[in-house]
């Protein structure tokens, strides 16, 4: 992201949703948890993601993608094929939407920290392949 008005405003959002949490205490929200299936397809989305240690602290979140465009405008409306947004969660317990490539992770717990992004379609439906959905997770130590 290089313009710095698109950039600060996606860091704001992402400090935003961190100080809010995912979810507030008791409080649960349901998608439909519909399957878009592309065993066979040609060029199915891919997601690989890295965390980066942070000079000033936590660590930062890098989403490289394939064939899958992040379209913000577009969540909650219908699906088009390889567009919509990610899903991020800290030891399984989601944290939020991801918009972009990039998020910035601060207050994590000391020890082994499980990272996961899964891309997800603009109407929330998993992405998956024969059924697993299309993620990666990586685990850093967190000190």
């Amino acid at each position: 992201m290089q313009d710095p008005i698109l950039r600060n405003t996606f860091l704001i959002s992402c400090l935003v949703l961190l100080s809010m949490g995912a979810h507030a205490a008791g409080e649960h929200h349901h998608h439909h948890h519909n399957q878009i299936e592309l065993a066979g397809t040609e060029n199915p989305p891919a997601i690989n993601i890295k965390l980066h240690k942070d000079a000033m602290s936590g660590w930062n979140l890098e989403v490289m993608t394939e064939h899958f465009e992040f379209t913000p405008a577009n969540t909650n409306q219908n699906h088009v094929p390889g567009q919509g947004h990610a899903h991020v969660y800290i030891d399984g317990v989601k944290l939020g939407r991801l918009y972009g490539n990039w998020m910035h992770l601060t207050g994590l717990a000391p020890g082994p920290r499980a990272i996961k992004v899964t891309l997800n379609s603009n109407d929330h439906q998993d992405y998956v392949i024969d059924g697993v959905v299309i993620g990666d997770e990586v685990v850093i130590h967190q000190p």
